[in-house]
């Protein structure tokens, strides 16, 4: 770009103007330079909106200090990648929802932020003294608490009028449910049941495809591939009772008969399969005491699906760009 410049002797005011010159092209390409490294630094942006990599792991911060001076295996950090999606997701979804807000003029009151806040503290019983020490502890100013606490109450009153509100659970769906599970509403109501732990790189559908093929016995499938407790005795876990399942057990598990297998479930860092093996049935409960937990099965089911619509519906209509992450 200087080559094409006279090379005639230059006065000292024309060194002046060159020098200026100079100084404008090196300032432009500093913020040149600071413009990339800004951008390289945007995970994403949502109709026009940026997310920044900075803001990506500080949600993550409390699995990166966990793995703080260790050196990650390659599926840990395939985890640690997949973690980073679900959370820039999760950022992604809580932008759409607060622009949603906007459009319906959803607003909260300084007094019931700090409402929430006193009952933030007293859940966890933390003095005002001690909550300001944990927020200095996690590098967290309060007025991006009050920020996060307000966008929080925005998404809950949103939620609350657009998806909730679209929820019904009838007396008549209850006593269905109630009566397909039968078994589960029991006192002292247990279930036995067979686990495989499939190691990794191996897909658990295609594993559970395979025994219920007939190829291989579930027993023969656990003492040949899992990494979970009792291989050689195909995998049995004993009787657990209904009641204490976790909740995904208890989703995948329902309506299952002695011998069949349910649709693969998350264990710590494992896919798991989970086989009914049998089913010992206990003095039946009434409808009367079972039917709260029953309606807040269904309600919670329903609002997961209407959820999930409503949110297909607000990305559908969004611009989103993920970015180098």
């Amino acid at each position: 770009m200087f080559a094409s410049r006279s090379t005639k002797k230059r006065t000292v005011p024309g060194l002046l103007i060159l020098a200026a010159a100079l100084l404008v092209l090196l300032l432009s390409f500093s913020l040149a330079l600071a413009a990339d490294v800004v951008l390289d630094s945007i995970v994403a942006t949502v109709n026009g909106k940026i997310i920044t990599r900075y803001e990506l792991d500080e949600q993550l911060r409390p699995v990166y200090e966990q793995m703080r001076g260790r050196t990650l295996t390659t599926d840990e950090m395939r985890q640690v990648e997949a973690l980073r999606r679900q959370a820039l997701d999760r950022m992604i979804d809580d932008m759409l929802i607060v622009d949603d807000a906007a459009r319906y003029n959803l607003k909260i009151t300084d007094a019931e932020v700090e409402a929430q806040t006193k009952v933030f503290r007293e859940k966890r019983e933390l003095s005002e003294a001690d909550f300001k020490k944990q927020l200095e502890l996690q590098h967290m100013p309060l007025e991006e608490f009050n920020r996060n606490m307000r966008r929080d109450l925005i998404k809950h009153r949103l939620i609350g009028g657009v998806v909730t509100a679209k929820v019904v659970v009838t007396d008549t769906e209850v006593e269905h449910e109630y009566n397909e599970r039968k078994a589960e509403f029991a006192k002292d109501s247990m279930v036995q049941l067979a686990l495989i732990l499939v190691p990794a790189g191996m897909s658990a559908s295609e594993l559970k495809a395979t025994i219920e093929s007939g190829k291989m016995t579930f027993a023969q499938a656990a003492e040949k591939y899992s990494q979970g407790p009792s291989p050689k005795q195909g995998g049995d876990i004993g009787f657990i009772a209904w009641k204490d399942l976790a909740p995904e057990w208890n989703t995948v598990l329902r309506g299952l008969t002695p011998g069949q297998i349910a649709q693969p479930v998350h264990v710590n860092d494992f896919e798991g399969l989970l086989q009914v093996v049998s089913i010992q049935e206990g003095e039946q409960l009434p409808l009367d005491a079972v039917r709260e937990q029953i309606y807040n099965s269904l309600h919670e089911g329903k609002f997961d699906k209407v959820f999930k619509d409503y949110m297909e519906k607000l990305r559908g209509k969004a611009v989103i760009e993920y970015r180098n992450m």
